[in-house]
């Protein structure tokens, strides 16, 4: 899905859904992942499943602005998560920056391919954020169990939203 009709012109409804609608479930999903489920282990799960729309706006979007909106999108992470202001910023925006740069080969990707890289790149933006949380010693007491849960529920989310989006347009053929 390239958002484009056979001409390579997208309509208002295409531009809307590949431009809009992935930060609007970015933000949601930033929500939905301090819900509290009464567990104290729960407390320190973190869900980073808004980087999927990320990623899919990384491979889809035409917009020259992408970069700045997805900068604030980590700083309302930032604040929503109580982290140092420009700590999800700086990973989110790494993060899409890095899927940017191979928008031309995960585009023409199969399913694991398209895995594969976005494994890739999460963990690498993971990475770099206990690089950034090792400067810091507040951080890093429980980096491990918030980081580790944000890389392996997003790595799981990503497959399971790409199969019901090929699901969703196969219905609608």
């Amino acid at each position: 899905m390239s958002g484009q009709s056979s001409l390579g012109v997208q309509s208002p409804g295409q531009r809307v859904l590949v431009n809009v609608l992935p930060l609007f479930l970015g933000f949601i999903l930033i929500l939905i992942g301090h819900v509290s489920f009464g567990f104290e282990i729960t407390a320190h799960v973190d869900p980073a499943l808004f980087l999927v729309p990320v990623f899919f706006l990384a491979l889809y979007s035409k917009r020259s602005l992408n970069p700045v909106i997805i900068m604030l999108l980590g700083f309302f992470k930032d604040v929503i998560d109580g982290t140092p202001i420009g700590f999800w910023a700086v990973l989110v925006t790494f993060f899409f920056l890095a899927a940017h740069g191979q928008q031309r080969v995960l585009v023409r990707a199969s399913l694991r391919g398209r895995w594969l890289g976005y494994t890739v790149i999460c963990t690498l933006t993971f990475f770099f954020g206990y690089l950034i949380a090792a400067l810091r010693e507040d951080m890093l007491s429980l980096f491990w169990l918030t980081m580790g849960s944000a890389l392996l529920s997003s790595l799981w989310f990503f497959p399971i939203s790409l199969i019901l989006g090929l699901l969703i347009a196969e219905e609608q053929e």
